[in-house]
């Protein structure tokens, strides 16, 4: 009697160049982002800058954001550091 073999194909690498890769451009991606669009809305007052008093009878503004309604996003305050540093760097 013939034994049938089937094919299959196995993985000879690991995916960790790809997975390394793959965060490099994730990670460019969201600096390029939050270079372009620097603000998120505040995560108190969802973007209003102001809110209900707790007697609801005014307005308050929100102390996180200054009544802006916006704060900088996490990765516009790593880039303006390394901005920042380098320029350190360069003042005589």
């Amino acid at each position: 009697m013939h034994t049938l073999y089937a094919a299959t194909a196995t993985a000879t690498g690991t995916p960790a160049p790809m997975l390394i890769l793959l965060a490099i451009i994730g990670t460019a991606v969201y600096l390029v982002s939050c270079w372009l669009w620097p603000f998120r809305a505040c995560s108190r007052c969802d973007g209003a800058g102001r809110f209900r008093s707790p007697s609801g009878r005014a307005w308050r503004y929100c102390h996180r954001c200054n009544g802006k309604g916006a704060q900088l996003r996490t990765g516009r305050r790593i880039l303006t550091y390394l901005g920042n540093t380098r320029d350190r760097g360069t003042r005589r």
